[in-house]
């Protein structure tokens, strides 16, 4: 995999000194130059972000639906660095069976403290001996249905520290900073479901 990567930056520092190249021959006005330069740039931007996932850094897209809790980790605000926090989870995605996909993935949440206390107390489980699994689902698709059904709505304000957490943000990756908040519970993993016996 590393050597797709350095595969990966070498084609793309290749093509980038090809079109400079190019680019300082050529006829085109100075402004057609300036904008090519600065869109390879911001590609380069884009495609170490992308390529972050392969050298084994968490994903920041939405947990799966239902998933057993492997591992968690949480990582406080530190308001003196200008840290917003996160909370990293160790995955495996659950099918409709309840049978584990197999292919555990890392994840990469916003800090808040709600969500961070039912981790602890998910992690405290697991090392107990209590496998758990987790369900998730996308707040932002519930808040649009409670606002089609305002009768219905049942929605809280978000939690204050999960706010504050946000403000003074340092972290520079841009999907991290987008990623839509998700509705998170945890419970004791519970078995296969096998199939109905028919009668003998």
């Amino acid at each position: 995999m590393t050597s797709s990567i350095i595969a990966l930056a070498m084609a793309y520092t290749t093509l980038g000194v090809v079109l400079l190249v190019m680019g300082l021959r050529s006829d085109l006005r100075w402004w057609i130059k300036g904008v090519a330069i600065v869109i390879t740039s911001a590609f380069f931007v884009v495609a170490f972000y992308k390529t972050r996932s392969l050298l084994g850094w968490p994903g920041t897209e939405s947990l799966p639906p239902r998933f057993q809790l492997l591992w968690v980790r949480v990582l406080e605000p530190n308001r003196a660095f200008q840290e917003p926090g996160a909370i990293f989870m160790w995955v495996e995605e659950l099918d409709e069976n309840n049978v584990p996909s197999g292919t555990p993935r890392s994840y990469k949440l916003k800090y808040s403290a709600p969500l961070a206390d039912k981790a602890e107390k998910a992690k405290e489980q697991i090392i107990a001996g209590n496998q758990q699994q987790g369900a998730a689902d996308d707040m932002a698709a519930d808040e649009a249905r409670e606002t089609n059904n305002p009768q219905q709505s049942s929605a809280q304000p978000p939690p204050a520290d999960a706010e504050r957490a946000e403000q003074g943000v340092a972290n520079l990756d841009p999907e991290f900073m987008q990623q839509q908040p998700q509705r998170v519970e945890f419970a004791p993993l519970q078995g296969p479901l096998l199939p109905v016996k028919g009668p003998n």
